[in-house]
């Protein structure tokens, strides 16, 4: 089962012998490059600094577009180290491809210097997050170089390879070369008991989201929208690059923009590949739909905060939404997330019978039994378990 998080109210670690018999290491290295990942391990890095434990900030430059906006409301330095030059996203299939395999090369190619230039010749632990592409050359980089690795929100599952794809397989094969796995709720640890990986399973107590939330409430910016909105956004490949799923979600948002105003948030993918479908001129020529560009991240999450319901297929939004106790309908077939599932979170499926049921219902669909969360401090519990490698 999951070590417990004792360590928090200064009771002896678990799991912490254990960790000391690697040895005390110098250094502990997080490596992560998009948006999702700067905003949950943002709290982790935040602790790091309060507790004066140096690490190295690694930056993959996934998104190196918009996660460099993330910098200075979170209070984080710079990064210690950006593996792409570029401040652009890469928002294009091809480009994934392309930096997908360059780094494979980088990686299978040239250890020296990556133990020099990516971790600074020092050894310790990488700390990694989530599904990513840079998850996944995160835990190559580190494995290649003899690094321990530990995985934030690890034991997420949607239990089918191509759904979502490449997410779940990469979950996959993260979870089983990661020396330590931090699951954010019982049901993560059981998926990892049933992987027979208990044996480096730490509950984390929940996910670092709470840690989050809870700073970006203390710095509400104030711009909310006035009035009742629809807060929509969309980027997931599944989405995306399928025409009759993006068709259905076009028709979805003009069935809604009919009663409602929506905002709908355009990742930049999304944006092009409305464009190419011929969507984006249509969703442009309705009063009620506001295409908007992707917000700062304390802005958004205000304006999630005030809306009516929220429409998405991010796991990401879909968690924001079930602790800002937002109505939420996520458009998509399966979900790796349990949050807000049978209260405030609502999975369509694609299914017009359920999307009917969600717009009548959503003023229910709230837990209404007030804030659970308070005492949830994941990302201390965390540090707790990196101390030895400080």
């Amino acid at each position: 089962s999951c070590a417990s998080t004792a360590a928090r109210a200064g009771a002896p670690c678990p799991r912490r012998a254990e960790l000391s018999n690697w040895g005390i290491v110098p250094m502990i290295h997080i490596m992560i490059g998009t948006k999702a990942q700067f905003i949950k391990m943002a709290p982790i890095m935040r602790e790091l600094d309060r507790r004066a434990v140096h690490f190295n900030f690694i930056d993959t430059g996934q998104h190196a577009g918009i996660t460099g906006d993330l910098i200075e409301p979170f209070g984080l330095r710079e990064p210690d180290i950006r593996l792409r030059g570029e401040k652009t996203s890469i928002t294009r299939l091809s480009e994934a491809l392309a930096w997908t395999g360059a780094s494979l090369g980088r990686a299978a190619l040239r250890l020296e210097g990556i133990r020099r230039n990516v971790f600074r010749g020092e050894k310790g632990v990488c700390l990694i997050h989530g599904d990513t592409m840079t998850t996944l050359l995160s835990l190559l980089f580190a494995r290649r170089c003899g690094i321990k690795v530990a995985h934030v929100e690890a034991g997420l599952r949607s239990f089918d390879l191509l759904d979502p794809f490449p997410e779940e397989m990469i979950r996959l094969i993260v979870m089983r070369y990661s020396d330590i796995l931090f699951a954010p709720s019982e049901w993560a640890c059981e998926n990892l008991r049933k992987m027979h990986l208990e044996g480096k399973t730490i509950h984390a107590g929940g996910n670092t989201i709470v840690d989050t939330l809870r700073f970006a409430a203390s710095r509400t910016s104030g711009t909310r929208p006035a009035g009742s909105y629809v807060v929509a956004t969309l980027h997931r490949v599944e989405t995306i690059y399928s025409r009759s799923r993006l068709e259905t979600v076009v028709a979805l948002l003009e069935r809604i923009g009919r009663e409602r105003r929506v905002l709908f948030v355009l990742h930049e993918p999304t944006r092009q590949q409305l464009v190419r479908r011929g969507l984006y001129a249509k969703l442009e020529n309705l009063p009620s739909i506001e295409l908007m560009p992707i917000q700062p991240y304390l802005t958004f999450l205000d304006m999630l905060a005030g809306a009516d319901f929220i429409v998405t297929d991010g796991g990401s939004i879909q968690e924001e939404s079930y602790y800002l106790d937002i109505p939420c309908l996520v458009m998509r077939a399966r979900t790796e997330r349990t949050e807000g599932l049978g209260t405030n979170v609502f999975l369509a499926g694609f299914h017009d019978g359920k999307v009917d049921y969600f717009l009548r219902s959503f003023p229910t669909l709230r837990r209404g039994s007030g804030s659970r969360f308070e005492d949830l401090h994941p990302s201390e519990v965390i540090v707790d378990h990196l101390i030895p490698y400080a």
